[in-house]
Parts: structure tokens; C-alpha cells; sequence
């Protein structure tokens, strides 16, 4: 039966379409039921309210990603669509956690062992290892009770899918449709006409170039900079001047050696009848049995055979292995953990049924010395110790940020850090790690910091503080056009080429609609379908034969899979063409000249299950949406302030 339970959370656990692993991997049980005393009312469903401070580590997570892509400043569009984003999926966890515990879905501790022992980043050589869980979790900054719990709270979520996924069906029309359309495949050919093909024609005149100057001023402002001081903290730096001594890593060992001790293991074999549906009778069998299995020269593995029904075990013997007491379930481990080897226990009782158990044998617990794990314990110890005085030092630089007003000086003395400059600091300033980042952005431009004050302590990253001053603010003024002159013609002329290439494009893609060949066609943009040999020409025209794709195409570039794939099927002898700008400005034209469906088999189980699982997220959606639109939520006007 442990084995059986084992197996089916295996395939539950990656059978389920999981919309909602990521949420809960962003909100974790803190997010959903960890609340403490320190919680804002700016955010409440159906009365539950928000960590403050998840949910605005989350939005600042969200901000400085969303900030990458937007080098001159995030618009306010998008910093809302994030604030949205962030607030739609604490109300979609919320609102699934009630659901399922109104509902009373529940997660035993042995799914939640099996749920744990399957993951693969805790095992070694393809079995469970405690060392690795226990390693992995103190680097992701997890103790095993908080990621025991998001467990309990995530299956307990998937049962609630799961629910949906077994109402969930596709008929053989579905299947065939969806089978078709997956497995499809398209012939196309294709031609790539790069800009630089068409540089050289082009002239501007002056007349041209101050048009373009002055219709494109954005394009020719000094930067908005400033001078920028910082002192920064962080863990590594801290951990440098950590010494180690024997006296400091011995009592670092003594408050964690249980880590390292290997727990007593016990290898039993046990006979399983199920409760069915008179536990009375099933009870009295379970005694019968006992008794017989108890008897002086009894063959307790022939009984199993016999008897358990738990089909994994029995065809060995019962043998449920060796395993830890933690392993096996609360009843079953009592039992076992009571017993002498040799000895047969009276029937016990689990959720499951009823359990006959034989101890075989008793691995007795080990522990590592001191000596023995010295060189691990070392680098663990400089690190955690790091972080102790970094905690502290942190505290200070955030106290001494505010009570220094407008200098670093006192900070840097109290702390021994060095003061940093930047000289000409804005926005997009390449190879800057404070450039990139949203909040050092933010405060560098925030009234209090331009006006001479100090920046809060700002946090990175876990580990990682700055605190900001600023000088010599320099706002943005438009160059003259002599001193851009050379970069006003390089964009009107590349602007110029682009449009050439698009209307040598249209012109290819015309052609090849009229039925042309594609080496008449390129011949008249001035191409050729003939092999270039060794490497082709920046400036010269690209052309791939056609070949078969599928949408999962990797070879292919992704534009041109893409495009084609929304382009109508072609009629007989014909072909369906498209065109694209590249990432690169330079633009494609493919031809699809045929299009097959994928092979559908009646029998495919496969293509039923994936558009059954397609189907059962949608519903999910639906769900939470309806749930959504029944619940009380409130949102405060300065949650993410």
C-alpha cells in the first residue's frame, strides 16, 4: 500500500496541467495562511488580508523585470498593469485556499512525503537523499517545516484541479481536430532582404536630415544625470573579514550536528487488508491472520502473498524495505518503531486499513563528528556568520541613512565602507548594475534624493543595500544638430533603407502571388535562389528552398515559423505568401506551398488526455473567475505605496 501511494503521487504530481505551481511559487503558504500581526488592511478577500510585505516584495520582483525592457523609465501603463498583476494572483491563491478548505480536500502526511521524495533536485543517483533536501532548502532559504507546509497546501490545490481534470472529456472529433492541428506541417521557402542592401542608395540632403532632426527631438537630449555617491553593503564583503577558530565552528556544529546524524532505519515486511465496507469483519480477519503469522515457524512471506492487498508489496513478501520513521505513516511507524526484529505486531490501524507487520531487522542510528565534517562546516559557518553581522550592520546603515541627512561621510566612518561615484549617472547607462535597477532609478529621481537627501536603505537584493546621495543634477537639453550631425544621418538613412527593403519585399511578395518562380522573382529585387558558397554577404539577399516544418521547428527562424503557420493553406499549385520585419530590421518573404495535418489515431489515448488537460485548466480559470466574482475584495489606494 506505501508503495502504491507512492507511485499514483508520482503521476498526480506531473499528470495535472498546474496553472497554479507558479502562483503558489510566488505566493508560497506565507502568502495564503502564515499571516502575522504585522499585516496592512490595503488588501483583503473575503476578509482575509494580505502580507504587506510579500506583496510588495512581489510587485518589486515584478517592477525591476518589467523595468529591464525600459531603460528610459517604466511607463505608467505598465507599472499598473504589474500592480494588477501582482493583486490578481494573491486574489486567485486566496480565493483557491478557501475554496479548498471549505471544500475539506485534505493532504495526508505520506502525500505529502511521497510529494517531497519525488522531486528531483532532492535526489541522488535516482533516490530520495536527506542531505540534498536539507542542503537545497537552506540555500532557497526554506526550513523543511515552511516548505512542508506550502506542500501540504499545493496538493491540497491539486486535488482541487484534479477534480476538474477527471469531469474534464474530449470526444474523437475533439481529438482528431486537436491532433491534426498539434502535429501539422508546412513546406516554405524563404528570403531574407537585409537593410545593408540597401544602405548605400541612399542620400539624404540637408534639407532632409533637418527634418528628421527636428521631428525626432527625443532622439537628441542630453540625458537627464547626475552625480551619484553610494556606500554599499553586502553579505560577501562582510563574509571576508570573517575569521574562523575551532572555539566558533565547534559551537556552530553543536547547534546543527543533528543534520548530520543518520536517523535509526528499520526494514519490516506487513500484510494489508483495505477496510472495505464492514471494518468489523475486515478487523476480525486482520486477528486471524495475526495469529497465524505469530505461529512458531510461520512463513510470514507466503502469508502476504496470500492475503495483503496491498499487490506492490505482496508479491514480494510484504517487504516495505528499510525507511526512516518519518517515511512511513504516523500509525505504521509507531508499530514498527515499537517492535523487536523477529516479533509480528496485532493488527494496526492506518487511514488506509488494516496493517499485520513482521520487523525484520534494525539499522541503529549514526552520527558524524566534528572531525568528520569540518571541512563543510567551514564555509557554511563564514557564510551564516556573514549573514548575522550583515543583519546587524544593516540595521545600522538604515537607522544612520535617516539620521545623516545629507551626507555619507558618518555612514562610511561608523561601518568602514568606502563612498562611490558615479559621475554621470542616468537612466540606460550601460555596464551599471545600479542603472538597471528599479528601485536605485526611483530614488536616484525622487524629490527628497534630488534635493540632497539621503536615499533610505535600499535592499537589492537579499543581502545587498545601497544607501544614495546625489549632486550636480544635469536635466535633459536638446544637442545641437552639428554636434549629432553624424547620428541624424546614420537613422534617416537606415529609416530610408527600411522602407526600400519593405517596398522590395512587397514587391517579391507580389510577384510570388502572381504565380512568378521565386528565382524570377529574386532576380527582379535583385536575389538569386542560387547556393552561396562559404559565408553570404551582410548586403546580400538570403533565399532557404523550401523544406517541411513542424510548429516545434527550431532550425527555422521563429518569425518565419510563426508567420507561417497564420498564413491560409494554399490552393493547388499555388502558394500562400507572407513577410516580416526581423529582429534585426531586416525583412523576410516566405511561401507556403503545402500544408499536412497531423496523423490522428483513434486509438491515441495520448491526444484525448492533452486536450482533456487543456480543457480542465480552462475550467480552472472559469472557476477561480467565478469565485472571483462572487467575493469581497478590497484594495487600498496606497497598497503598493
Amino acid at each position: 500500500m506505501l508503495q502504491w501511494i507512492n507511485d499514483r503521487m508520482k503521476v498526480i504530481g506531473w499528470f495535472f496541467l498546474m496553472p497554479l505551481s507558479l502562483v503558489f511559487a510566488v505566493w508560497g503558504v506565507h502568502g495564503i495562511v502564515d499571516f502575522t500581526a504585522n499585516m496592512d488592511r490595503g488588501l483583503k478577500v473575503n476578509g482575509q488580508e494580505a502580507n504587506l510585505e510579500q506583496v510588495r516584495q512581489t510587485y518589486q520582483q515584478r517592477l525591476a523585470d518589467a523595468t529591464r525592457a525600459y531603460p528610459e523609465g517604466l511607463p505608467d501603463d505598465v507599472k499598473k498593469k504589474v500592480q494588477q498583476s501582482v493583486v490578481d494572483d494573491f486574489v486567485s491563491t486566496t480565493l483557491i485556499d478557501q475554496k479548498v478548505a471549505e471544500q475539506h480536500y485534505s493532504a495526508s502526511d505520506a502525500d505529502v512525503i511521497a510529494s517531497i521524495k519525488s522531486y528531483q533536485g532532492f535526489q541522488v543517483g535516482g533516490e530520495f537523499n536527506k542531505d540534498a533536501y536539507y542542503a537545497l532548502l537552506k540555500a532557497r532559504g526554506y526550513s523543511p517545516e515552511k516548505f512542508e507546509a506550502e506542500q501540504r497546501v499545493l496538493l491540497k490545490a491539486k486535488a482541487l484541479e484534479g477534480s476538474l481534470f477527471v469531469s474534464s472529456f474530449a470526444t474523437a472529433k475533439e481529438a482528431q481536430w486537436l491532433t491534426g492541428l498539434i502535429g501539422e506541417t508546412r513546406d516554405v521557402a524563404y528570403a531574407t532582404l537585409p537593410v545593408a542592401k540597401f544602405l548605400a542608395a541612399q542620400k539624404p540632403d540637408a534639407a532632409a536630415v533637418k527634418a528628421y532632426y527636428d521631428a525626432h527631438p527625443a532622439d537628441y537630449m542630453t540625458p537627464d544625470s547626475v552625480h551619484l555617491s553610494y556606500v554599499e553593503l553586502s553579505v560577501p564583503a562582510v563574509a571576508a573579514e570573517v575569521a574562523v577558530d575551532d572555539a566558533g565552528l565547534k559551537a556552530y556544529y553543536e547547534s546543527i550536528k543533528a543534520r548530520f546524524s543518520e536517523p535509526e532505519k528499520r526494514h519490516a515486511r506487513h500484510i494489508f487488508l483495505s477496510t472495505g465496507t464492514d471494518e468489523a469483519a475486515t478487523k476480525k480477519k486482520a486477528e486471524d491472520i495475526a495469529k497465524q503469522a505469530s505461529a512458531p515457524n510461520a512463513d510470514f512471506a507466503a502469508l502476504a502473498k496470500q492475503y495483503s492487498q496491498d499487490t506492490d508489496s505482496a508479491s514480494k513478501g510484504g517487504d516495505l524495505g528499510t525507511q526512516e520513521k518519518a517515511f512511513l505513516p504516523g500509525g505504521v511507524a509507531d508499530a514498527v518503531f515499537s517492535m523487536a526484529p523477529g516479533t509480528v505486531s496485532a493488527p494496526v490501524k492506518s487511514a488506509f486499513g488494516y496493517h499485520i507487520i513482521q520487523l525484520l531487522e534494525v539499522t541503529p542510528g549514526k552520527q558524524k563528528s566534528f572531525e568528520q565534517v569540518r571541512a563543510e562546516l567551514e564555509p557554511e559557518y563564514r557564510r551564516t556568520e556573514a549573514e548575522r553581522r550583515f543583519t546587524e550592520r544593516q540595521e545600522k546603515i538604515e537607522t544612520l541613512a535617516f539620521e545623516s541627512a545629507g551626507s555619507l561621510e558618518p555612514i562610511a566612518k561608523a561601518l568602514n565602507l568606502k563612498i562611490q561615484e558615479v559621475a554621470d549617472f542616468h537612466k540606460g547607462l550601460e555596464n551599471n548594475e545600479l542603472a538597471g535597477n528599479a528601485k536605485v532609478v526611483t530614488a536616484v529621481w525622487s524629490s527628497d534624493v534630488l534635493g540632497g537627501a539621503n536615499s533610505k536603505a535600499l535592499e537589492l537584493s537579499p543581502g545587498h543595500v545601497v544607501v544614495l546621495r546625489v549632486s550636480d543634477h544635469k536635466v535633459p537639453v536638446l544637442e545641437p544638430l552639428p554636434a549629432v550631425q553624424a547620428r541624424v544621418e546614420a537613422a534617416l538613412k537606415r529609416e530610408m533603407a527600411t522602407k526600400a527593403a519593405t517596398d522590395a519585399a512587397n514587391d517579391l511578395a507580389k510577384r510570388l502571388l502572381a504565380g512568378e518562380s521565386w528565382d524570377s522573382a529574386l532576380k527582379a529585387v535583385g536575389g538569386s535562389t542560387a547556393a552561396v558558397k562559404g559565408k553570404a554577404a551582410a548586403d546580400a539577399v538570403q533565399f532557404t528552398a523550401a523544406k517541411t516544418i513542424s510548429r516545434a521547428e527550431t532550425e527555422t527562424p521563429r518569425e518565419i515559423v510563426s508567420g507561417a503557420y497564420v498564413l491560409p493553406a494554399p490552393a493547388a499549385g499555388r502558394v500562400s505568401v507572407g513577410q516580416k520585419p526581423t529582429l534585426t530590421g531586416d525583412v523576410v518573404v516566405y511561401a507556403v506551398s503545402a500544408v499536412k495535418p497531423g496523423e490522428f489515431k483513434p486509438d491515441d489515448v495520448a491526444a484525448y488526455r492533452k486536450l482533456a488537460q487543456t480543457y480542465s485548466g480552462g475550467e480552472l480559470e472559469a472557476y477561480v473567475q467565478a469565485m472571483r466574482a462572487k467575493a469581497k475584495i478590497s484594495i487600498g489606494s496606497t497598497l503598493f505605496d
